[in-house]
């Protein structure tokens, strides 16, 4: 960091300083905590269940896993076990407590709702008889709760980072828009591979449907994405350094490379292969290999906008 003098006030000024307190932990966790939300919720909206183990859907063991994963991130980010119960007990003034909650939350409703599921057959383990167990009443009330829940999960990371002033390019809006809808096109992207590693569960309308709401998605995470830069580009000068850094500077090659190209217009082009006629049996695995991108891309806009994070100028 360098400082110079005013020559008109005087004053010392700090210039802008590029943060170094958050990093790829955090862009892990939060992308970890996106793909989990947008998972549950997607099975529950579209049906993408990506088979089934022991009765239960994998989309919900792996969303569980992938939450429980980022809540251990998220306690081991804190340092020491007794910050967790402070975290759940200041909702009012912090979304990292908001957030914390609504982990929990989650992580009860929708792990009973899928253990619910669960059914060894054969005079095995058979919690299928549990009250819960379905889509009747009970079983609706616990899947929307934990829906609700997983989209403060998707959003409160990107909520955190929103409510920084001291970093102006993260001080938007703009940032938990664009964590849930990456979270929502990542949950449909895992839908995608599975789709090209088992062709035969999936139909081709089925995939098609998925193909066209991932385009929808993928459209709006692009125009999320000028706007921030516009966004930054005519505010704040720290805002204008973080820009710099991701368009031609050290971040350039991680965000117009990675997450510009490989994550958003390579899997739109691959999208559009898949549904145009020529594509045939070919149209799971291009389906695919565009869901694999959609997630790298995800971590690398996680990254690339923490990395780019820079505090305001200090008089």
């Amino acid at each position: 960091m360098s400082s110079v003098v005013n020559p008109f006030t005087g004053r010392w000024i700090m210039e802008p300083k590029t943060q170094n307190v958050w990093g790829n932990q955090h862009a892990t966790w939060f992308t970890l905590m996106g793909i989990g939300g947008g998972l549950f919720i997607n099975r529950l909206l579209f049906g993408i269940e990506l088979g089934r183990f022991w009765g239960m859907t994998w989309a919900d063991i792996i969303s569980l896993a992938l939450i429980g994963v980022g809540g251990l991130i998220l306690i081991a980010d804190l340092g020491k076990p007794l910050r967790v119960l402070r975290a759940l007990l200041n909702p009012r003034t912090s979304w990292i407590s908001i957030g914390a909650i609504a982990d929990f939350t989650f992580m009860g409703l929708a792990g009973l709702w899928t253990l619910a599921d669960l059914n060894f057959g054969g005079g095995g383990l058979n919690l299928t008889g549990l009250p819960w167990h379905g889509d009747g009443t009970l079983g609706l009330i616990f899947q929307v709760i934990a829906a609700l829940a997983a989209i403060v999960v998707i959003a409160y990371p990107g909520l955190v980072l929103a409510s920084s002033p001291s970093i102006p390019f993260w001080n938007s809006t703009l940032i938990p828009m664009q964590f849930l809808v990456n979270g929502f096109a990542s949950g449909l992207a895992c839908g995608l591979i599975y789709a090209a590693i088992v062709p035969s569960d999936v139909s081709g309308d089925v995939l098609t449907g998925w193909l066209s709401l991932t385009t929808g998605l993928l459209v709006l995470s692009v125009f999320l994405q000028i706007a921030h830069v516009l966004n930054g580009q005519y505010t704040h000068v720290a805002a204008k350094v973080a820009v710099r850094r991701l368009l031609s500077g050290n971040l350039q090659v991680a965000y117009l490379g990675g997450v510009v190209l490989a994550g958003l217009v390579i899997p739109l082009a691959l999208i559009a292969y898949a549904l145009s006629d020529s594509a045939g049996s070919n149209a799971a695995m291009a389906a695919g290999i565009a869901g694999v991108l959609i997630l790298a891309g995800n971590w690398l806009s996680k990254h690339t906008v923490i990395r780019a994070g820079t505090y305001a100028s200090l008089f």
